[in-house]
């Protein structure tokens, strides 16, 4: 968020603690309507240059507080049907709205937050996604469950913040609307994601052979190449279906569909650029193939985490005089710039790809790192990477 926009929500001057209880109570609450106001305007007017909302600022404020006015006296889904004829927009971008509302930021000084009521931005949002879902939105519906399918597969807190928002009726229902958005998929812009989140929930149920017919139709429908626009920017993240299926079929006991597992991730690796993709069709090579080293290289440059860990090692064995990884002629002709370029090149690049690990949380790199400025002299920078190795870990096996 920009720092003028965190600055205007931070600058509440409500300081004194002095005022009569009774006036006190009557304060805050007009203080955070105001508060929740600036930040909606505010946040409205980031996202609109940002294409994440569909509608003018001052429109998106305006169904925003007319539906908290009336969400009290009329049910979600015909509050969202009014605003929809009134407003003369989708049903999709009132789902956005609600997508877009929920992100929006709170006060970031936890003192001040505490002494007002809690903001309704959250509950809101998620009061207009019940309507739009109940209206059978494949936006509302597909942000609902992936919701609900994070929460209990990743246990992410933001994931569980929003999926404690809708009961557990709410959710039954709203997958059984899922469930009628994949039958529906060839006609819906989002039906490929739709059919894989249905197969993603029935594979946590425990029912693989339908998830698999889902992930195979999904493929099917799907756009390897990503389009711009094809999904709301602030959409819950879920996992391609070539994926989904490349990993169904990797966990199976049969080794001739392990095998089959290949073609999809190397399909995503190839046709889509996914560096989930890429990093596991990079498994199925060996090192000294220089297929590995493309499609690592391809993760690693994406951000992928172990991706950018295995490329580093990778480098520094290169580097590493007699390295066995240069025993291939296809390898010796792959690296063949960088062999010929200036000594110590490899070694370089070995700890560019170190330090780019370091930043994701490796201690390991950080380690390796500090050593090495310590070994040329270089204290300060050495005392950097020192600061790393005491930060918290990411969570994620160190290897």
């Amino acid at each position: 968020m920009p720092m003028q926009q965190r600055k205007a929500l931070n600058n509440t001057g409500f300081s004194r603690g002095y005022a009569t209880p009774v006036a006190q109570k009557l304060d805050v609450k007009r203080l955070r309507h105001d508060i929740d106001e600036r930040a909606r305007l505010g946040f409205y007017t980031l996202t609109k240059k940002q294409g994440a909302l569909l509608m003018e600022r001052d429109v998106a404020n305006a169904i925003v507080k007319e539906f908290l006015a009336k969400q009290n006296t009329m049910d979600h889904s015909s509050n969202v049907r009014h605003l929809t004829s009134k407003y003369k927009t989708s049903l999709e971008n009132i789902s956005s709205l609600a997508i877009v509302t929920f992100l929006i930021p709170d006060l970031s000084d936890p003192t001040k937050r505490a002494q007002l009521p809690p903001s309704k931005h959250k509950p809101l949002a998620a009061s207009i996604l019940k309507g739009c879902a109940e209206l059978e939105d494949p936006l509302a519906i597909l942000q609902i469950m992936t919701a609900v399918y994070l929460a209990a597969y990743t246990g992410d807190q933001s994931y569980k913040d929003i999926a404690t928002l809708f009961s557990r009726n709410e959710i039954l229902k709203y997958r059984k609307i899922l469930e009628k958005l994949g039958e529906m998929a060839q006609k819906i812009a989002l039906g490929p994601e739709a059919l894989t989140l249905q197969g993603l929930l029935l594979e946590g149920d425990g029912n693989k052979e339908k998830a698999k017919l889902l992930y195979i139709k999904a493929v099917e429908l799907c756009h390897f190449k990503y389009t711009p626009g094809s999904r709301h920017p602030m959409q819950l993240p879920i996992m391609t279906p070539w994926n989904a299926l490349g990993y169904l079929l990797k966990a199976d006991n049969d080794p001739s569909i392990r095998a089959q597992a290949k073609a999809y991730f190397q399909r995503g690796a190839l046709e889509g650029d996914d560096p989930v993709s890429c990093f596991e069709a990079a498994q199925s090579e060996d090192r000294s193939n220089p297929k590995w080293l493309q499609f690592t290289s391809k993760a690693a440059a994406s951000g992928h985490r172990q991706a950018t860990i295995n490329l580093a090692q990778f480098y520094h064995d290169v580097s590493l005089e007699g390295s066995s990884v240069l025993a291939t002629s296809s390898m010796q002709k792959a690296l063949n710039w960088l062999l010929r370029w200036r000594r110590g090149s490899t070694a370089n690049l070995a700890r560019e790809w170190q330090q780019a690990a370091s930043i994701m949380g490796h201690k390991p790199s950080s380690l390796q790192l500090t050593e090495h400025r310590e070994s040329i002299g270089d204290k300060e920078g050495a005392k950097q990477f020192w600061k790393k190795l005491g930060e918290p870990k990411s969570g994620k096996a160190e290897k």
